[in-house]
């Protein structure tokens, strides 16, 4: 049985979705640490703006692709560990842009990019053929 045997098409658009959430949200933290070294903290802040928006996205739908794989407990658990990823997002200080290249570069974004790296793991036979 392969991975894609009782996923309709709308589930894996939905994965596949998913994913490009997470690459995007990768590729914002990029953004994020290149403009916390160049100062523009501006823009790191609007960033992390999209980020957490995001993260919400990907807390909501957390709860509805649990219904279509609620047979898979790998998934499931991934789904359940994003928990940490999105508490830790919730205590970055806004107004003490000191130390927030400590605390998303030490805390939040290691978190993600390990869960991330997780969910990938799970979600790779629904969206490789």
């Amino acid at each position: 049985m392969n991975g894609l045997d009782g996923l309709n098409e709308e589930k894996m658009l939905l994965v596949r979705q998913y994913i490009g959430l997470l690459d995007t949200i990768e590729e914002a933290f990029g953004h994020i640490f290149f403009c916390l070294e160049e100062r523009k903290l501006e823009a790191a802040d609007h960033l992390w703006d999209d980020v957490r928006l995001a993260f919400g996205q990907i807390h909501l739908s957390n709860q509805v692709l649990a219904e279509h794989f609620a047979e898979r407990t790998g998934v499931l658990n991934q789904f359940a560990s994003f928990d940490d990823v999105w508490e830790k997002a919730q205590v970055l200080p806004y107004a003490d842009y000191s130390v927030w290249e400590e605390v998303i570069g030490e805390s939040i974004y290691p978190a993600f990019s390990e869960w991330s790296r997780e969910i990938n793991k799970q979600f790779r036979p629904y969206y490789i053929n």
